[in-house]
């Protein structure tokens, strides 16, 4: 079953640009500013290589790399100092692509447990040191100390909140290495010969038994995905509605439909009260609804 779309050079270069810009607008105001006095290479972003990285890959982390080359051509940053950063970014985010995936090779990134947390901790401790002795290996100023101390400190109380917020609540879809595969997914197809969600309701029940999720959650992402069901039938009779269910703190849905232009959080006019009981319990379950079209596919999201 094919769940939804991949074009990963034109995605990838689009999350080059989105990097890069996100990198750019962090670091200059506060280097233009010198709101801090800590050396160029490092600061508050310095947390964004390991999020980038774990989260969405070398395009991101070449991206962020690119943000501070950027950065240090408008405030006149030193050739070493620029390429201290530089590489601090590449290995920050490459190594905690790497490592993160090592431990976790079914794709998952919440971190949900102490193990989790502990594995990210492991991992940014020892990459910020070894961009430590690498800045130390470029410059020779006996910089060690802050550089290791202002990547471990903006990785693990900056970048852990945020990660997790992008784990859970945002539920945003990794990009894996060439030795995951993604995994613990509930996926699913409904065709138009579908009555219903029921099939995919069992085996959603089924795996929150072994996970020993609360039923009453699992009946709001149930009813979330029945009333979606409803909706795209309606609009869409024909198109199939593929999608995937992750378990866990948060529950998530994802759903891809192929066909014409439809947002199914949108009141259509031709709408009664009665159709629109399905829109109010949606908005009522939902956490985060989202929904975007792209290459003739309307792509939705719903955590709970």
């Amino acid at each position: 079953m094919e769940s939804h779309k991949k074009h990963p050079w034109r995605d990838g270069l689009k999350m080059l640009l989105l990097a890069c810009v996100i990198y750019f607008l962090i670091d200059f105001p506060i280097r233009f500013t010198e709101a801090y006095d800590f050396p160029d290479w490092v600061g508050i972003k310095s947390f964004l290589p390991f999020t980038l990285g774990m989260f969405f890959g070398p395009f991101a982390v070449f991206g962020a790399a690119l943000g501070a080359v950027c950065t240090g051509l408008v405030c006149r940053t030193a050739a070493a100092e620029c390429l201290t950063e530089v590489l601090c970014i590449v290995l920050a985010g490459t190594g905690s692509w790497l490592c993160w995936f090592a431990f976790h090779r079914g794709g998952k990134t919440r971190l949900e447990h102490f193990r989790d947390v502990g594995i990210y901790t492991a991992m940014v401790l020892g990459l910020s040191v070894l961009c430590g002795g690498f800045s130390e290996a470029l410059l020779g100023r006996n910089l060690i100390l802050p550089t290791v101390g202002i990547l471990a400190a903006t990785g693990l109380l900056v970048g852990l909140p945020v990660n997790i917020l992008l784990s859970g609540i945002f539920c945003v879809t990794p990009v894996l290495p060439w030795f995951c595969r993604e995994e613990g997914f509930i996926s699913f197809e409904l065709t138009a010969r579908d009555a219903g969600s029921g099939a995919v309701n069992e085996m959603i029940e089924a795996e929150a038994l072994v996970r020993k999720i609360p039923m009453k959650r699992v009946f709001e992402i149930e009813n979330c995905l029945e009333e979606l069901y409803i909706r795209i039938r309606r609009k869409l009779p024909q198109a199939s509605v593929c999608g995937k269910v992750e378990l866990g703190s948060t529950i998530s849905l994802r759903i891809w439909v192929d066909g014409t232009k439809y947002n199914p959080f949108l009141k259509e006019a031709d709408e009664d009260e009665i159709d629109l009981l399905s829109l109010k319990l949606l908005r009522h379950r939902a956490l985060r609804a989202s929904w975007a079209y792209a290459d003739g596919q309307n792509v939705i999201r719903i955590v709970v």
